[in-house]
């Protein structure tokens, strides 16, 4: 039997609306982006060659899980065209954008034995590492493709690309540390490398703004902006960076009576009013968005996100359809699909949101989010077993720098905690799912549902779990994964 239990490891934040997304407009995470040729020799060629069909042929075997030919044609590429990457750092970038970080990580620690001098899968590496949190370990590995760099001379456009994404990279490594003048040299070196680079000009007005040069900082946003007609307005990242209320507002003000009317600013006014919980406002920048780009993914999420927070189910189902429509792989959609349908009466609903469920937990089994959903979904449907091994599994993920439970996680778990008869524990999750001013789409019902416990805990004898047991603990989810599997 899975048991709830609290652990002190987890930390209660926003959950189910995955807002990273919409920080940076476009910038929507993908399950699966599908390269093409032309994306996996992208910084080593262009145009076509004699490794072209080779390269296509490796694509197409390696989503028919023909691995070693698709391996074999990646180094027929590589013997045809030498200035491309190896064929263990093309393979990796197969499996990464496969969502299979293991077999990525396989091919690249085969690359730095049989190829020690190149410095892209050390940089491959490394942002992995970063990725998963792992900081030392990152620095590490940039430090050395650094090194390395400095002798590279196979590829010189490959060295560049490689030397700008490892720069990037240790400047990352620097600002999570909290070494941010480290951070900003690097940064500075990166943007006079190429000043084409949206992402570097972003990083070096976050890092700038947190040293407290805020007229620097608001110049690479516009610098940013600039790049990438997809980057949010200058205006609006100075807002979210904010501390101070009265800033925040007066920076959106100042976007909007700079950009209103233009779609990134309505968009960006959107999401960060969606944020900070004004859904009607929210709404209505998100309707704007909505008759500049009708069919577009970002409009039509966020809108399906707000109409979800404000309990408009048949309305978020038809913004999240069309944003499903525009990127049918996209987890965050998938997830708030499954959840907008599964408050919508009728099996057919009900089986649709299994459906997304089954489809998010599948492409995504190491998010949280994905796994949780599924749990809700299938405890909703009265299929316990299911629910209880993707509860496990979420319990089980390793997110990162720091598991985190979402407010969803919490609110779910309370139910399942309240039917097992262990009210003190579903009381205590339902208050850390209400300890967050981030948006939480069960945030009326978890309110109510704990003020019924709370009156049920004081007119009610003692809960099971204040009863002596053996051990005198509940039993840790984690221990439990195997039971639930």
């Amino acid at each position: 039997m899975f048991q709830v239990t609290s652990s002190r490891e987890w930390k209660p934040s926003f959950g189910g609306f995955a807002l990273a997304s919409l920080l940076v407009l476009g910038a929507v995470s993908v399950a699966r982006a599908d390269l093409t040729v032309e994306k996996l020799v992208a910084n080593a060629t262009s145009g076509v060659g004699p490794y072209y069909q080779d390269v296509a042929d490796a694509i197409r075997e390696f989503n028919s899980k023909n691995y070693a030919a698709a391996f074999d044609h990646l180094e027929k590429a590589k013997k045809s065209t030498p200035r491309l990457a190896p064929a263990e750092v093309m393979m990796a970038a197969l499996y990464l954008d496969a969502n299979y970080p293991a077999g990525a990580v396989g091919m690249l620690e085969k690359a730095v034995q049989r190829l020690p001098q190149d410095p892209e899968p050390l940089v491959m590496l490394g942002e992995h590492a970063l990725d998963e949190g792992r900081l030392t370990e990152a620095e590490v590995l940039f430090a050395r493709a650094g090194k390395l760099l400095e002798s590279f001379t196979e590829n010189p456009r490959r060295k560049q690309d490689v030397q700008l994404r490892a720069l990037s990279g240790a400047a990352s490594v620097d600002e999570r540390k909290g070494n941010l003048k480290e951070a900003k040299a690097k940064l500075e070196a990166l943007v006079k490398a190429d000043t084409r680079v949206a992402s570097a000009h972003e990083k070096l007005g976050r890092v700038l703004f947190a040293l407290g040069e805020q007229k620097p900082a608001y110049a690479e946003f516009q610098a940013a902006a600039e790049a990438d007609k997809k980057a949010m307005p200058a205006e609006l990242a100075m807002a979210y960076l904010s501390t101070d209320k009265a800033a925040q507002e007066n920076w959106v003000n100042f976007a909007l009576k700079k950009g209103g009317g233009d779609l990134r600013t309505e968009l960006g006014a959107a999401a960060y009013l969606f944020k900070k919980n004004q859904a009607e406002a929210a709404k209505s920048h998100a309707g704007e968005a909505l008759k500049l780009d009708p069919d577009g993914l970002e409009s039509n999420l966020i809108a399906g996100l707000i109409a979800r927070l404000m309990a408009d189910y048949p309305l978020a189902e038809k913004y999240l359809g069309k944003a499903h429509l525009a990127q049918p792989l996209n987890p965050q959609i998938n997830n708030n699909l499954a959840l907008v349908l599964i408050e919508q009466p009728g099996d057919e609903n009900h089986q649709r949101a299994l459906q997304f469920a089954e489809l998010g937990a599948k492409l995504n089994p190491n998010q949280v989010e994905a796994m949780t959903t599924l749990g809700w979904i299938n405890y909703r449907l009265n299929r316990r077993r299911e629910a209880e091994r993707a509860f496990t599994a979420a319990m089980n993920t390793d997110t990162g720098p720091a598991k985190t439970m979402t407010s969803e996680m919490a609110y779910y778990l309370a139910n399942l905690a309240k039917e097992q008869g262990n009210v003190p524990e579903a009381i205590k999750m339902l208050k850390e799912a209400l300890n967050t001013d981030a948006p939480f789409a069960y945030r009326k019902p978890a309110e109510e549902f704990l003020a019924q416990l709370l009156k049920l805990e004081k007119t009610s004898p003692k809960s099971k779990s204040d009863r002596p047991s053996g051990t005198g603990k509940s039993p840790d989810p984690a221990a439990k994964a195997g039971a639930a599997k």
